[in-house]
């Protein structure tokens, strides 16, 4: 058994998670215009940081939701902390339903 002189144990502060100078971009889906993800699945192709992700939103036991029935799927931006805004998901959306914003940037300031 180790004495306890010799652990060495850090006497830090925990990190505060929420003063952390992160600002990740601002990825909105509009889901009134992206309604059938899981059959276009342009932007997840497309994306070079693979920051989208489709999961089935409407799950029946025992029976297989139909891909291009609108609303079973939604698109997700799991990885949004991974994306590099190179807009190539904007560009190839054929609803224009995905919206990027640098949180840096303000409107008016």
């Amino acid at each position: 058994m180790a004495d306890k002189d010799a652990l060495k144990i850090s006497n830090r502060d925990p990190i505060d998670l929420k003063n952390l100078p992160l600002k990740f971009p601002k990825i909105a889906i509009n889901y009134e215009k992206c309604t059938i993800p899981f059959w276009c699945k342009k932007c997840l192709q497309l994306c070079p940081q693979y920051v989208f992700q489709v999961y089935c939103k409407k799950q029946v036991k025992f029976k297989e939701s139909d891909p291009r029935e609108p609303g079973n799927y939604e698109l997700l931006a799991v990885r949004r902390d991974k994306c590099i805004m190179c807009n190539k998901c904007i560009d190839v959306c054929p609803e224009d339903a995905i919206a990027i914003t640098n949180p840096e940037v303000r409107d008016g300031n």
